[in-house]
């Protein structure tokens, strides 16, 4: 769709019009597809805030229970039990699609572990850095909740603007564009026609 004068013939009318046609079709898909993604990202606004609310919660029993615990065994006894208990955190990504956006999905699992599956001697552990352990394996996990809800909430807030964008260009810029240039060779050509009539009226009138 390049700029400046095209020259006013009937095949140039046709394939400015077959672009006219396809920008229009562009527009509509990308209107559906804002609607969708904007209908998503308010369900995900939802689930943003329950993840968020969530989290608060289990960081405040964590912090809880590790104060707890640190009052009752001391601050070596913890230390040496989170020291045992250190290990690779399960988490992989997937990629997801949804109208045409990519963005990455967070999986885990595993994170929060039975008190013997810790690597500590689960005998000579008290309960109160069991329950401190439990507390904060849950909040790791709700950090990662919070982490895929929000990276696809970003995205798809990302390409709402995008989309917004290429519509504004559409609308502003390029079917305006188009139009003139369509009504410029319907006139051009509407004047030709005028012109071939009146020569055909005065050759017609010469004949006689």
């Amino acid at each position: 769709m390049n700029g400046g004068a095209t020259n006013p013939s009937r095949m140039n009318y046709l394939l400015l019009k077959d672009q006219e046609g396809a920008a229009r079709g562009a527009l509509g898909l990308l209107r559906s597809k804002r609607e969708a993604l904007a209908r998503e990202l308010f369900a995900i606004a939802d689930q943003a805030v329950l993840t968020r609310d969530a989290f608060s919660e289990t960081i405040q029993r964590a912090t809880w229970a590790l104060a707890v615990s640190l009052g009752l065994e001391g601050r070596a006894d913890v230390e040496s039990a989170a020291f045992a208990a250190r290990r690779e955190i399960p988490v992989s990504f997937a990629e997801q699609v949804f109208w045409g956006v990519r963005f990455p999905e967070v999986r885990w699992h595993g994170i929060v572990r039975t008190a013997d599956a810790r690597g500590y001697f689960f005998p000579g552990v008290p309960g109160s850095i069991h329950a401190a352990a439990r507390e904060f394996e849950k909040t790791l996990e709700a950090v990662f909740q919070v982490v895929a809800v929000e990276a696809r909430f970003k995205k798809i807030g990302e390409e709402i603007g995008k989309s917004t964008r290429r519509i504004n260009v559409l609308n502003e810029v390029i079917l305006p564009g188009l139009q003139a240039r369509i009504r410029s060779i319907l006139l051009s050509l509407e004047e030709r026609e005028r012109e071939d009539i009146f020569r055909m009226k005065r050759f017609k009138r010469r004949g006689r």
